[in-house]
């Protein structure tokens, strides 16, 4: 049987009007506010990641985030690293180096589309955090050991990886549209293209299903353009040498 002394007391006067208990406050590092970040942009996507929303999720002011991070652009580029944590570099094998080049580009393309649209943030800058480093420097030296020359490994590696980083994008926008409509949109685009004049339009109106049969599904062209790269960055090395 419990006392009085074991009952609970009132509410604290001060407390009159606060909607929820104070949170504890946990302990600031870079770690933890990456982990926060993370963890909004997974739940509501990138438009919602701020610095004062990591704040308030941690329990405490925007400026204590500034002691870690300098601002949302560099909590951006953390965010980035540790999405491409996850990505595995293998040691360069000349013999094997097309399909190599591909795997790293599913991987890395597989590693932004798991977390919402974090791949807008990737565009219009080059990232250069640990993991982006590492993976940079790891494609390189498969294309390097396989006699790409300088230049143009340079620029498949640019190229390459915005393929992937609009590609993963593209998705989570196809996601949006699709979530609303639905196969409508895909039968809707298949019915205007097969409706259009075939005397005019010969091609678009006969290829209906070709041109729109993947919008729920861009494996394919994914993989299609993945062999049209590699196979162009071949050429291109073998022009160059």
């Amino acid at each position: 049987m419990s006392s009085p002394a074991d009952d609970p007391l009132p509410p604290h006067p001060l407390s009159a009007g606060r909607s929820r208990p104070p949170r504890a406050r946990r302990s600031l590092s870079r770690e933890a506010i990456v982990t926060q970040a993370l963890a909004i942009l997974d739940a509501e996507g990138l438009d919602a990641v701020s610095m004062r929303r990591v704040a308030d999720a941690l329990g405490t002011g925007p400026a204590s985030l500034y002691a870690h991070v300098a601002n949302k652009e560099e909590l951006l580029e953390l965010l980035i690293d540790r999405v491409m944590s996850v990505v595995v570099v293998p040691p360069p094998d000349p013999e094997r180096w097309q399909e190599q080049i591909k795997q790293l580009m599913r991987d890395g393309r597989d590693a932004l589309a798991a977390h919402r649209d974090i791949a807008r943030a990737n565009m219009g800058v080059v990232p250069i955090g640990p993991n982006a480093i590492r993976i940079a420097e790891g494609m390189l030296a498969i294309l390097r050991t396989a006699g790409v020359p300088k230049r143009v490994a340079a620029l498949a590696a640019d190229t390459l990886s915005l393929y992937i980083v609009a590609h993963a994008y593209e998705g989570t926008l196809w996601e949006k549209r699709l979530e609303g409509e639905g196969a409508h949109y895909a039968e809707r685009l298949h019915d205007y293209f097969s409706s259009l004049p075939p005397d005019r339009f010969p091609h678009l109106s006969s290829m209906a299903a070709e041109l729109i049969g993947d919008t729920d599904d861009g494996e394919e062209r994914f993989e299609f353009g993945l062999d049209i790269l590699v196979a162009g960055v071949d050429a291109a090395a073998k022009r160059a040498r």
